[in-house]
């Protein structure tokens, strides 16, 4: 299972939220021009997507300057620090995010993808679980894959199975969910559920190596040795090169 980051599901922004309204007796502070802070956020976000950190920075920064209270940007900048390995500062701006507006599911969910990948991950289950509480969420199922990949690193299996199942009650055609449902199932010797979810996996996303040699190994323990044939064909043609090939070509699928 990969742990990169990019590989997470994660929203980088679909709106812009604006800042929670003050109920203690100091004074909200005033926006000196929150229509240049969202101008700039968005650039910032425009520039990070493309790769120009620096000047990613620059606008977020200036964002911020124009409007404290921006969530979107602080949700934004969080990811870019996280992008530079600036961890101190990517964790201080995804709090300034979720506490100015708790219901920002976006910024949950990269939050709790930004503790799991720190190896907090019971603080990561907590955000992502937060993210869902959202009823206008619009990718709850992102939320509840994500706090399966993070589970399931503890070890949690159990609990990752669960989070896996929910995220496809709401989108039945999610890869990677059902590639780690495969895989448990797999591992728990229920080939025939293993092939099922694998069924479902092909008619949802291309084939990856990884998936192929799954089904190889599975179709094996079925005793299929036609479908076994029939997906090495295609792992040969596809992935000539590959890790997994090797393991195909010196026998390593039992």
């Amino acid at each position: 299972m990969s742990k990169s980051l990019h590989k997470w599901s994660i929203v980088l922004l679909l709106s812009l939220l604006t800042a929670c309204n003050s109920t203690g007796t100091r004074p909200e502070y005033v926006a000196p021009d929150p229509k240049a802070a969202e101008i700039n956020m968005r650039l910032g976000l425009n520039y990070m997507q493309r790769g120009d950190y620096a000047v990613a920075l620059e606008k977020l920064q200036k964002a911020l300057k124009q409007n404290p209270n921006l969530p979107s940007a602080h949700n934004t900048i969080a990811l870019l620090y996280q992008q530079l390995g600036e961890n101190d500062k990517a964790e201080a701006h995804f709090l300034e995010a979720v506490e100015r507006a708790p219901d920002y599911s976006q910024a949950q969910n990269n939050f709790g993808v930004f503790l799991c990948n720190q190896g907090r991950y019971d603080d990561a289950e907590a955000r992502f679980l937060k993210a869902v509480e959202n009823p206008l969420y619009e990718t709850p199922e992102l939320a509840y894959e994500n706090a399966g990949l993070c589970v399931s690193r503890i070890p949690d299996l159990e609990k990752a199975e669960s989070y896996y199942r929910r995220a496809l009650q709401i989108e039945p055609t999610l890869a990677k969910s059902l590639m780690r449902m495969a895989e448990l199932s797999y591992e728990q010797q229920n080939y025939l559920q293993a092939r099922g979810y694998l069924q479902r996996y092909q008619a949802a996303a291309n084939w990856s190596p990884q998936a192929l040699l799954l089904a190889i190994k599975n179709e094996n323990k079925l005793d299929d040795q036609d479908a076994v044939s029939s997906y090495t064909l295609i792992l040969r043609s596809r992935f000539p090169d590959s890790d997994e090939l090797q393991k195909v070509n010196q026998g390593l699928i039992d």
